[in-house]
């Protein structure tokens, strides 16, 4: 109790909801600049977690990712989040995957088995695996994105708009690359992608779902836009849609 107090006291959560957190399990892809906030954040609420990140520390990293030091350079990031996961709370289990999700089997067989799925990967061909996965196995989905100062957020779940309805398919999409990126714009995005992922356990709140919301350090400016179904969304525009989630 001493421990959760302050979370417990907030409205509409409760004890309730604290079993609910130390019952679910929180599949985070991406232990980076998004990633770090949003394992931080999670493991501190009391939720499991599985950790996927198949990099190794780099000194480029480090300006942003703040759960790793510069002793850490060249050592896995999965292992090491985890490490910071298991000594900021004790009483969780947290799993590292120190894997690349290339493949439809690996992403299932995670997918399947998390109560939540939050996408701080950095590469569109695994957001696209993540968000199929998470439709057809009926798992919520939060995905945050950064690029420069700026970044994105929003919540697949309940038959809302999913990641593909707001980019388009893949074949129409940009390949990858490596921008310039702001390390407070990572930790604002990937807190807010964990907020909402503690809220949808919980079951408190307005979320993300069926919005976007649009975030820019520089300019200070913050909106938050509906977004809707893409009608030939490859994903999830057919009549399974609209079943329920999980949470």
């Amino acid at each position: 109790m001493s421990r959760y107090d302050r979370q417990i006291a907030l409205p509409g959560f409760g004890l309730a909801s604290q079993e609910r957190f130390q019952h679910a399990t929180a599949l985070v892809v991406g232990a980076g600049g998004l990633g770090c906030p949003a394992i931080a954040y999670l493991a501190g609420a009391g939720v499991n977690l599985t950790i996927v990140d198949s990099d190794m520390v780099e000194l480029s990293n480090l300006h942003r990712q703040v759960l790793y030091a510069q002793s850490q350079i060249g050592q896995p990031k999965a292992e090491l989040a985890a490490a910071f996961a298991r000594r900021l709370n004790r009483d969780i289990t947290v799993v590292p995957v120190v894997q690349r999700l290339g493949g439809h089997e690996l992403v299932n067989t995670l997918v399947a088995s998390a109560d939540i799925v939050l996408d701080c990967s950095d590469n569109l061909p695994t957001r696209y695996l993540l968000n199929r996965a998470c439709f057809g196995s009926q798992v919520p989905y939060v995905w945050a994105a950064i690029g420069g100062t700026a970044g994105r957020c929003s919540v697949s779940a309940d038959g809302s708009p999913c990641f593909e309805c707001v980019t388009g398919p893949m074949t129409s999409r940009p390949g990858p690359s490596a921008p310039a990126t702001f390390g407070p714009s990572c930790g604002m995005l990937g807190s807010l992608a964990a907020g909402q992922a503690l809220m949808k356990l919980a079951g408190v709140g307005n979320l993300l779902t069926g919005r976007l919301a649009n975030i820019d350090l520089l300019t200070g400016e913050m909106d938050v836009i509906d977004i809707a179904h893409n009608p030939t969304c490859e994903t999830c525009a057919r009549p399974t849609c609209n079943t329920a989630a999980k949470f």
